[in-house]
């Protein structure tokens, strides 16, 4: 089985591989920030509403350009986005270093915002260059493997974090280690540079007729699961490190370790999602593997209540690793699925969508977040909060996809 597997991940397109490549590097910068960022800005005085204000603003600046971004994509060759995030972003993550540094606080704000748009030239461009430019019976291992990068990055930005300061914690600061990530990133211009392909691109949308161009009703069935889904996650996954910090009292080296670790468990069990979709179905990977996620977050979520008792913190750290592949797992055969559900001339402003909606969720639960920390609600009634979302969001995708095998029962040739 697990040669079948590594073949048929084997049959992906070079250009695939090598766009993947390339987010690899941006993403790692993103990795390093979501690992790094908060303790970094903790170590300089920053109160916990301040730090995610000063986030929230990457996540807005997603929110106002991603949509038009993904109006004025279609019809357009898609390597040319790529470019530009290849070169702006890991520049744009140095000012912010260096202006943290310096003390240009302003300046950070409109930095932190430049680098939100530039980030989104690759993340909502990426997924309609896979599903155009790879073979139908590969979009399975090609979705996987986009979806590997981000576990990946992760991966590394923890264990180089842990190795560094571990060899030298006073030169290898957060600071420091960010800037290194920084640097790396320029790797992606490199990969983008090696795309040679022939691109197939869609058909151009005049932006006078996109209200008629696309089918709305099918696009908003599509993603409000993923509001909900977007909206929960906004309120947490950028804040556990400060949970773990402020609860249970672990700091960025061991969280880099524990989070290297839980992307390890996500990258092998992912491994396995194209062979269990086409067994199994979407049902199992999107909504059973969800409600185990659910379970684990409820669980760590309330060590808080117990925090005082001397396995509190391990408890929520095996929930913590539990969670990780069991919710990241899903996240391939649900883009996928909703891309068929859609349909081919949606499926740009599908990217578009959720990558708006992820950053626009996550810039309102950030904001959200702030208010509820400055008010000095626990962390644990903020993290239920997500459980409850999570929960809905599995119930409508049970229907939905329901609804999409219902679709590719009466017309199984276009689906």
């Amino acid at each position: 089985m697990i040669k079948k597997i590594l073949s048929d991940f084997a049959k992906v397109p070079t250009h695939i591989l090598y766009l993947l490549g390339a987010v690899f590097f941006i993403q790692l910068i993103d990795a390093s920030l979501f690992i790094l960022f908060n303790f970094h800005l903790k170590k300089m005085g920053y109160a916990d509403s301040e730090i995610a204000h000063l986030i929230s603003y990457k996540y807005a600046a997603v929110v106002l350009f991603a949509f038009p971004l993904g109006l004025f994509i279609k019809g357009r060759k898609l390597v040319q986005f790529f470019r530009v995030a290849s070169i702006l972003t890991p520049i744009l993550i140095l000012l912010v270093l260096f202006s943290l540094e310096y003390g240009y606080t302003t300046l950070v704000y409109g930095l932190v915002f430049l680098f939100g748009m530039s980030a989104i030239c690759i993340s909502v461009t990426a997924m309609p260059f896979i599903i155009l430019n790879t073979p139908k019976e590969q979009h399975s291992e090609a979705v996987t493997l986009y979806f590997q990068v981000f576990s990946a990055t992760a991966f590394v930005s923890g264990m180089l974090n842990y190795i560094l300061n571990s060899m030298a914690p006073d030169f290898f600061t957060e600071g420091v280690v960010l800037k290194i990530f920084g640097i790396l990133g320029f790797m992606s211009a490199w990969f983008v540079s090696k795309i040679k392909v022939e691109e197939n691109i869609s058909n151009r949308v005049p932006i006078r007729t996109f209200v008629q161009a696309y089918d709305w009703k099918k696009i908003g069935i599509a993603v409000f699961p993923t509001i909900l889904i977007a909206t929960g996650a906004g309120l947490t996954i950028p804040f556990i490190n400060l949970f773990f910090l402020g609860v249970h009292g672990i700091e960025s080296k061991a969280f880099s370790l524990f989070g290297s670790l839980s992307f390890v468990l996500v990258t092998i069990v992912m491994l396995f999602v194209p062979a269990i979709r086409r067994r199994w179905g979407y049902n199992v990977i999107v909504n059973g593997f969800q409600i185990l996620a659910v379970f684990a977050l409820f669980i760590m979520a309330t060590t808080e209540w117990y925090a005082s008792w001397e396995w509190a913190a391990t408890v929520a750290v095996v929930a913590f690793l539990i969670r990780q592949p069991l919710m990241q797992v899903s996240s391939p055969a649900i883009t996928e699925m909703t891309m068929y559900y859609v349909g081919e001339r949606n499926q740009e402003m599908m990217g578009a969508l959720n990558a708006s909606i992820w950053s626009g969720a996550w810039f309102f639960s950030s904001v959200i977040f702030g208010f509820l920390r400055a008010w000095e609600v626990a962390y644990v009634n903020i993290f239920m909060m997500t459980v409850v979302m999570y929960a809905i969001a599995t119930g409508v995708y049970y229907w939905l996809i329901k609804d999409y095998e219902r679709m590719k029962e009466e017309a199984p040739k276009s689906l």
